[in-house]
């Protein structure tokens, strides 16, 4: 099997996986919602970002292990394979022991993190030891999960995860429905999240069965010290992303308060399964992009981004149009009026998710070129504006101020670095080209947008039957102006050669 047809094999597991799973958690968050109510909802939301926090001690070092088994997986070298699938499994471990230690360390202390602790809620120190628990598992099993994705195999991790999600979610519905206790609803995660790595392992130790060797041979001084050197900037990079992406709902929860965080999670999982949608096909690209990294020249590389990058701009472009036309219809019709945010807050969640986007074929490519050390500290940076920032506007105004503190870093220091380093140091090609091309593609995008947004708005906001004709209207009018714009560039041209390739072959 090619890299095409690994591309093409990875792409459709992982659509009709995460779309189904997505069905089960619109359906389960409903539920959730009118059997607890938005304060349990707000509590799960600023557990998950506390538990993000504590992620760090995983310093990036599953990157940088991808990183160095894209070469020797390349080329059949499986001695080297195992001795860094064995550093891995080590290493790993021991961070899931530090990560439950850390977390049990910090339960006395989880008032710090909300406005108002609510009453209602019993039992909420177990409640988050129990989320500790199930954030911990994965530690000891997760190497299976990298050397399907280093091999191209992760259809079989999606196919694994959805069958598991698949019966987690109808149980824990039924527990909602017949008992209303959320503490067996978190009983039957941990249950699942078991489950579904122990599959993985053991499948993964069935297709390479040489993992089991006890005969490994310790890793050149020269492999530990590029190791080492990258885990240290990835560390850096993890504190950066945590502080971006994984605190909101903690400043929201603090500022503002459980119940605005409770609204502002509902928005986040719409964008987050959009996110799980994107990674998903990212996982199907990168892993190719790694293989071709090991043994293709550097012309070939910088093709490979080009045509990403062009790809990426046009699918961000028009899901970011979708999630600020559709945002507002959707909740109401899922959830009710009473769970939307204010207007300038959902523009700033829709802008924050492009720019984000926009950043993903950027340290994609890094992270296959082992671009980790050269911007490690541009990181720091972003995480420092970012928390103050959002701290300072939130006390102005609320939600929007802690979004628009995200909008700020990000524009202020990763939006510069990031295409700096990979341009100068890996592709080797002048910046002026990316700016160009970004400033290009979101100009279409802003007028796609502004076109869209008014045709929506036309149509009224209430009704499934007009929720579904702006749905029409997302999925046509900017694809028509983007094809119109873009019908003359090589870059589609070749867009659509790969894509015609990848389906001859399935």
């Amino acid at each position: 099997m090619n890299r095409a047809e690994r591309i093409s094999k990875n792409a459709r597991f992982a659509v009709a996986g995460e779309l189904l799973l997505a069905l089960l958690k619109f359906i389960s968050r409903r539920v959730f919602l009118v059997i607890l109510g938005r304060e349990y909802l707000g509590l799960s939301g600023l557990f998950t970002d506390v538990l993000s926090m504590l992620s760090l001690a995983e310093m990036g070092f599953s990157v940088s292990i991808t990183y160095s088994l894209y070469g020797p997986a390349a080329k059949g070298d499986t001695e080297t394979v195992k001795s860094l699938i064995s550093l891995y499994r080590r290493v790993y471990r021991a961070m899931g022991f530090v990560v439950l230690a850390a977390g049990l360390a910090l339960t006395p202390f989880l008032g710090f993190f909300v406005k108002e602790m609510p009453e209602d809620i019993p039992h909420i120190p177990f409640i988050y030891i129990l989320n500790l628990v199930n954030a911990c598992i994965p530690y000891f099993f997760s190497y299976g999960s990298t050397m399907l994705f280093v091999h191209q195999k992760k259809y079989i991790e999606t196919a694994i995860r959805a069958a598991v999600s698949l019966g987690a979610a109808a149980a824990q519905i039924g527990v909602l429905f017949l008992t209303g206790n959320y503490l067996y609803y978190l009983y039957i995660a941990i249950a699942a999240t078991v489950v579904q790595n122990a599959a993985v392992y053991l499948k993964t130790e069935r297709l390479y069965p040489y993992l089991r060797e006890k005969n490994v041979r310790p890793l050149p001084k020269e492999a530990r010290g590029e190791i080492k050197r990258n885990v240290k900037a990835m560390l850096l990079h993890r504190i950066g992303a945590v502080a971006v992406f994984n605190t909101d709902n903690l400043l929201i929860s603090r500022f503002v308060g459980i119940a605005a965080a409770g609204l502002y999670s509902n928005y986040m999982m719409i964008r987050g399964f959009l996110n799980i949608l994107i990674n998903a096909l990212f996982d199907a690209v990168t892993p190719a992009m790694g293989n071709l990294s090991a043994t293709e020249p550097q012309e070939h590389r910088r093709g490979a981004f080009r045509l990403l990058n062009f790809f990426s701009a046009w699918l961000f472009g028009w899901m970011s149009i979708c999630l600020f036309c559709l945002y507002d219809p959707f909740i109401d019709i899922w959830l009710g009026r009473g769970y939307l945010l204010p207007k300038p807050a959902v523009l700033l969640i829709a802008v924050n998710f492009y720019i984000a986007s926009m950043r993903i074929p950027l340290n994609s490519t890094k992270s296959v070129l082992g671009l980790f050390w050269e911007d490690r500290y541009k990181s720091l940076a972003e995480a420092v504006l970012n928390l103050g920032i959002s701290v300072i506007l939130a006390r102005s105004l609320g939600i929007t101020g802690i979004i628009a503190g995200t909008l700020l870093s990000t524009l202020a220091v990763p939006f510069w670095c990031e295409p700096m380093v990979l341009y100068r140091r890996g592709l080797q090609m002048p910046l002026r080209h990316y700016f160009a091309g970004y400033l290009a593609h979101s100009a279409v995008t802003l007028g796609a947008g502004a076109l869209t947004w008014r045709l929506c708005g036309a149509i009224g906001q209430e009704g499934i039957a007009a929720f579904l004709l702006k749905c029409l209207l997302c999925l046509v009018i900017p694809n028509i102006i983007y094809l119109a714009v873009y019908r003359r560039r090589e870059e589609l041209a070749l867009l659509i050669a790969a894509v015609m390739r990848i389906l001859h072959r399935t």
